[in-house]
């Protein structure tokens, strides 16, 4: 029991010097026996206001599995005059004016902002019938951070509340990779996921 005690109190004082030294700007190098992440998670949490997506996000950050992917099919966009409610894969969401629509190849529908659209893909001249815009991935696009979760789920988007079925992706923008409570999130159906996303490589 002291044994269990002390190792305790070590690892909360190595946690304790370690958030203090990069307050400091010091780098710090966690103990082979820390979870890099798990301390990034535990250190992070306590100073950021309260997400609907903490025990998800939790779970999520627990298992270890994000890995890096990369979207490689294109897309089809189209930008909205007026708001618009639109059927999902998660559920029905609401879409404000200016923001865009985007279609995959499976026509399944989701909803993203301007900004989002253009840092993600690029405009082609190619246009349907009824208006949509075809877009490709960029190239140099940093992609995603994805980890499967296998149960049933709910996400509170940037632009509403997503269901998720077992076995379907939680994602994260990469450059959110070790932010552990990211306010943007979403869910992808897994098999779509399978089809448009590409791995790059494992979370380190």
């Amino acid at each position: 029991m002291v044994g269990i005690l002390s190792a305790f109190l070590i690892g909360r004082f190595q946690a304790i010097l370690c958030i203090s030294l990069v307050s400091l700007g010091i780098a710090c190098q966690p103990s082979q026996e820390t979870d890099e992440y798990t301390l990034l998670a535990e250190s992070e949490s306590k100073s950021m206001p309260e997400s609907p997506n903490r025990s998800l996000l939790n779970e999520a950050n627990s298992l270890g599995k994000w890995f890096h992917a990369k979207k490689t099919r294109p897309i089809w966009a189209k930008r909205l005059e007026v708001a618009q409610t639109v059927t999902t894969l998660e559920g029905e969401e609401q879409v404000e004016p200016g923001h865009y629509l985007c279609k995959g190849e499976a026509e399944d529908i989701w909803p993203q902002t301007e900004k989002d659209l253009n840092k993600r893909y690029t405009a082609t001249d190619e246009f349907t019938a009824d208006d949509w815009r075809k877009y490709q991935p960029h190239p140099d696009a940093q992609g995603v951070m994805a980890t499967q979760i296998d149960h049933p789920f709910e996400v509170q988007a940037t632009w509403g509340k997503l269901s998720g079925k077992p076995g379907d992706f939680l994602l994260k923008n990469f450059s959110d990779r070790v932010t552990p409570l990211p306010e943007d999130v979403w869910i992808v159906d897994q098999t779509l996921f399978r089809q448009t996303y590409e791995s790059v490589a494992p979370i380190e």
